[in-house]
């Protein structure tokens, strides 16, 4: 019961490894929000192992506002928050249109920000408190056809650094987690040719388990991890 007592919140918790995070936190005790965007069906499913799910459009600001009303009101308390949702429309640079450029930033830079700021009064009432950023190897290596994914990867890069050094006087870690090369709904888009890239790229030759990385995280959230901030930890098998 690593989580026991704990409360998490995690954006895009029907997303892979979002589902797979939810239901490990939920048996290591947690008491599990999640948002979701579409995906209804799933956050009934997920719903059924104790998690409460809540639909939220995280490129609307003012649904962020009304999202921070009713969580405060629901959960009371904030221990780890775990930003995980993410946008892709992936478009070379001179067919990219503006809407696609910020589209992506929005949710996947934007709402980060916005959402912390937001929730910071109730992560500011548990010493330590967590907040993780879901990040990407895009965000240090870039990716050809997606400049705007990839930009807003290496933002959060930037603010998970940045926000280390400024809250860690308030007892909140930040750290970023960069799950890998995974099958998931976002890399089912791609090209068969692109995912054999990237699995003979891999030095182990494979794939990254989304249940190995909701393990890690699980881990991460607890507190055995005390005294770690403003770092990004690699859950990757391909060199930079």
């Amino acid at each position: 019961m690593l989580l026991k007592d704990k409360t998490i919140l995690i954006t895009g918790g029907t997303s892979t490894l979002g589902q797979a995070f939810v239901r490990k936190a939920s048996t290591a005790g947690a008491r599990v929000f999640f948002t979701y965007f579409n995906s209804s069906v799933v956050a009934r499913e997920l719903e059924s192992c104790g998690a409460m799910g809540l639909p939220l459009d995280l490129a609307d600001m003012r649904a962020i506002d009304a999202f921070v009303a009713e969580f405060t009101k629901k959960a009371g308390g904030l221990d780890i928050l775990i930003h995980n949702a993410a946008a892709f429309a992936n478009a070379l640079i001179e067919q990219m249109t503006e809407k696609q450029w910020d589209d992506v930033l929005r949710v996947n830079l934007k709402a980060p920000f916005y959402l912390t700021r937001k929730l910071l009064p109730l992560l500011m009432q548990k010493k330590p408190s967590k907040v993780f950023m879901m990040i990407s190897r895009t965000g240090l290596s870039g990716l050809a056809g997606a400049a705007n994914y990839a930009a807003s990867k290496g933002g959060l890069i930037a603010m998970t650094k940045s926000l280390a050094k400024e809250l860690g006087r308030k007892k909140i870690l930040v750290n970023g987690v960069n799950p890998g090369f995974m099958e998931s709904g976002m890399t089912r888009s791609l090209s068969e040719k692109t995912l054999q890239i990237n699995l003979e790229e891999s030095p182990l030759k494979s794939y990254s388990d989304p249940e190995e990385v909701a393990d890690f995280l699980v881990y991460l959230a607890s507190d055995q991890m005390r005294q770690v901030t403003g770092q990004v930890f690699h859950f990757e098998s391909r060199p930079f």
